[in-house]
């Protein structure tokens, strides 16, 4: 989404939705606009005080997509009938203190490479650019130098973030330049954000090791590039690439550009041929041929830049890929170094397999009785012994005379019991009686 920056009354500094309440009020206002009394007196009153213009100052500084400034910015932006705030000199140093803003000159020492010569040619030439030409110190005759310029830390990371996001969506590029990360921040972001903005906070992306900046002194161009790691850079291999990519792109546009040429030619021969001015239109179609065979050129240099951009972008794959083989290569070579061949694999796996038998006979060595045999004998004939004196003593049954049948032994008691009556009454009894007794014994 764009970011646009609305009218802003001529006497705020803001938006009115954006001013604090109390700007309207006087007592209020007069004494936030006054110089700051001792700490010590009254601590609360003190703080709140510097919330009030360190808040002010950031909302300020968000609003005008600026990422530096200076106490003199300050006073212009927030004088109020008349009055500049005599209190800002206490607020920036307090936020010097604090580490909330830095010196653009101590901004600036950040180690640099050749694209400071590049950022000095583009915008040294511009009128109130870069604070660090003016050579002015940070106290003047014992006072602050009101003309010192000051980056907002949280400011110059909050617009870092933005920035770093659009190089994020266009990183299949490798490298974009300056101008034309201005444009799409511009297009995408916020139309009235300055070169010296985007410069300051493609510094900041610097000092955190975010991207890379080269200089293309030939084009006069600085080269972003997103950094993978710390100790990155821009390559000649990258830098050819991007000026491949430049020049197709170029080409699309003159052909595009021709074939809308082609189209008005066509259009002014046929309304020559309307009006019966057949030789002009003639010549309007001589003038296209001559631009069509223009644009087959231009789409055989084209379809040449391509196929270049295409062998380099699979030559950078191959290089990976061929990388990782050598250091595949490399891993195997140091393990076979090591001791894993063929011929000692072989001979770790017989070693192995006559461990394996030896552990198995000792195994079985160690599941053996402890007992010694001789006297196991020697308990075996002992018992035997003892089996004969038993022998002695309680003869054995047979086996056939122990197998009998309860039933027959009941029968044979039965007949036995019969027998008996029979022999103690036999005399007793009568004749016919006798009969009936020996028919019951049958």
């Amino acid at each position: 989404m764009i970011m646009e920056i609305k009218h802003v009354d001529n006497n705020l500094p803001l938006p009115p939705e954006k001013m604090p309440k109390c700007w309207n009020e006087e007592e209020r206002i007069s004494a936030l606009f006054s110089p700051f009394r001792s700490k010590s007196v009254n601590s609360q009153d003190w703080i709140s005080k510097y919330k009030f213009w360190q808040n002010l100052i950031y909302e300020w500084l968000k609003y005008t997509r600026k990422s530096s400034f200076s106490i003199s910015d300050l006073n212009n932006a927030f004088k109020r009938k008349g009055c500049t705030p005599l209190c800002l000199i206490t607020v920036v140093e307090e936020l010097l203190r604090n580490n909330e803003i830095i010196l653009e000159t101590e901004f600036l020492k950040e180690p640099c490479e050749s694209w400071t010569a590049w950022s000095i040619d583009i915008l040294v030439k511009k009128p109130l650019t870069w604070s660090f030409l003016k050579v002015k110190s940070y106290v003047v005759n014992n006072e602050i130098n009101k003309e010192t310029r000051y980056i907002n830390l949280q400011i110059i990371k909050e617009f870092g973030d933005i920035l770093f996001s659009i190089l994020e969506k266009r990183k299949d590029n490798i490298l974009i330049s300056f101008s034309e990360l201005t444009k799409c921040y511009r297009s995408e972001i916020d139309q009235n954000i300055s070169d010296n903005t985007v410069m300051l906070i493609l510094m900041w992306l610097r000092r955190e090791k975010k991207i890379v900046l080269k200089s293309n002194e030939n084009e006069n161009e600085l080269l972003i590039k997103i950094a993978a790691h710390s100790s990155d850079g821009v390559t000649e291999i990258e830098e050819g690439l991007y000026k491949l990519i430049k020049q197709e792109n170029e080409l699309i546009k003159e052909i595009e550009f021709m074939e809308k040429e082609k189209i008005n030619i066509i259009n002014e021969a046929k309304s020559y041929l309307i009006k019966g001015l057949r030789q002009v239109a003639k010549t309007y179609l001589r003038k296209k041929k001559e631009l069509e065979k223009t644009i087959e050129n231009r789409i055989q240099t084209l379809d040449n830049i391509q196929s270049l951009i295409t062998s380099i972008q699979n030559s950078h794959t191959n290089n990976a890929v061929l990388s990782a083989y050598k250091t595949g290569s490399h891993v195997l070579k140091k393990l076979n170094e090591s001791g894993l061949s063929e011929s000692n694999v072989k001979n770790i796996m017989d070693d192995l397999a006559e461990a394996i038998e030896d552990q198995k006979d000792v195994q079985v060595m160690l599941s053996e009785s402890l007992i010694n045999d001789d006297s196991n004998a020697d308990l075996e004939e002992e018992l035997a012994e003892l089996m004969k004196f038993d022998e002695n003593i309680f003869p054995p049954v047979p086996n056939a005379e122990l197998s009998f049948n309860v039933d027959e032994l009941q029968k044979e008691l039965q007949n036995l019991n019969v027998e008996e009556n029979i022999t103690n009454e036999s005399s007793q009894l009568p004749n016919n009686h006798n009969k009936k007794v020996i028919n019951i014994t049958k």
